[in-house]
């Protein structure tokens, strides 16, 4: 499992040129970087082809184009790419949030997720933020990491524009107008190459599009590897499967389910899980907080627990007893420390301790996910 844990992260970070987070979820946001150009959804599925060179240009495609047409912002684009000479070349790609001039992407390559940022600022496309291993869904645009930093594309998008990155690596638009083969058809792209220590990688943006293709090679040549645009799906939501508890029909225990659920780019995390706490999809008797209870606030804290505050009416509204109640409690907490991936949840209400007249808690004491009351 290390190893392919380790494996996952290096082609992530090749094929993605993409902690702890803190902070809540965003309500809404405007998209200032748009495309002029749209492309039509497609699924169509062919083997994988290798871009011509034929058409190779040492002038600039578009003498006025901006990073803003060649990475366009969009919400709710779903991308695939199918990959080539490694199983973790094949991925998927999400724009999870995006407000102003940042986005956030989840990448999926089938071993792990990895969420980064991008900032379009001062006539560069940055990656500001990256964190592997990122199974939940959380507004990310404010972080930026220590390692990031990378620069994806540069303007003037103009053939020889060069910059070195904080890796070491130095980066430079080597063609405009190639000519690349894709699932999708074929389009003139602007090349990025970058070169570090012993390896080789080229990127390949196409207006409208955003990147299509990336070719990854050691300087040896001995062997490639490549991830190329399959499908760009418009319109498209994330979809997550979130393992939910909830006291059984006779409030002996717990019984789970899994649920599936859909993500629009800036949909607010906390507003879908209280939709959910309130009615379990497909269970009559599956409820954790009644209809007047919402969640507040919910983020994972720099000490590795999730905090999750509620309304009063979690608890006024409640009704029930001891039992039902501490079901209730569980329930909520094994649910978000599943999907968080962690072992402590701290349970607020109204940003104070959660006291009802069973149970009462102290200032920052938190519940931990236990299983012992799961019904198999």
């Amino acid at each position: 499992m290390e190893k392919k844990h380790l494996l996952s992260l290096v082609i992530v970070g090749l094929f993605v040129t993409g902690c702890r987070p803190t902070g809540t979820d965003v309500e809404s946001s405007d998209s200032v970087i748009s495309s002029e150009s749209q492309v039509e959804s497609s699924s169509q599925s062919s083997s994988e082809v290798e871009s011509s060179e034929s058409s190779e240009s040492s002038e600039p495609a578009n003498e006025t184009a901006s990073i803003a047409a060649y990475f366009p912002f969009e919400e709710n684009v779903a991308y695939s790419f199918v990959g080539m000479g490694n199983e973790f070349a094949t991925y998927t790609k999400y724009p999870q949030y995006l407000e102003n001039n940042r986005i956030q992407y989840v990448t999926n390559n089938g071993g792990t997720e990895t969420v980064e940022v991008l900032e379009y600022a001062d006539g560069t496309l940055t990656q500001v933020f990256q964190r592997p291993e990122t199974y939940f869904r959380e507004n990310m645009l404010n972080k930026t990491s220590d390692d990031a930093g990378t620069i994806l594309l540069k303007e003037p998008l103009a053939l020889g524009t060069a910059w070195d990155n904080p890796s070491g690596s130095a980066s430079e638009i080597t063609a405009m107008s190639l000519s690349i083969e894709t699932m999708l058809g074929t389009f003139p792209a602007i090349e990025v190459t970058t070169t570090d220590d012993d390896t080789i990688t080229k990127q390949y943006y196409v207006e409208g599009m955003g990147l299509v293709k990336e070719l990854f090679t050691d300087n040896a040549g001995s062997y490639e590897v490549t991830s190329t645009l399959e499908t760009r799906n418009e319109d498209a939501p994330e979809a997550k499967v979130i393992l939910t508890f909830y006291p059984d029909a006779n409030v002996m225990g717990l019984e789970s389910s899994e649920v599936n659920v859909a993500f629009n780019t800036n949909d607010v995390t906390r507003h879908t899980l209280t939709d959910l706490f309130r009615q379990i999809p497909g269970v009559e008797y599956g409820r954790l907080i009644p209809d007047s209870a919402t969640i507040n606030s919910l983020y994972l804290n720099d000490d590795g627990r999730v905090y999750i505050d509620f309304n009063n009416a979690l608890i006024t509204d409640m009704n029930t007893g001891s039992s039902g109640e501490s079901l209730i409690l569980q329930g909520i907490v094994n649910t978000i420390g599943t999907y968080y991936g962690v072992e402590e949840v701290v349970l607020t209400v109204e940003n104070e301790p959660y006291e009802s007249g069973h149970f009462s808690f102290e200032e920052g004491e938190a519940m931990r996910v236990d299983m012992e009351d799961v019904i198999k």
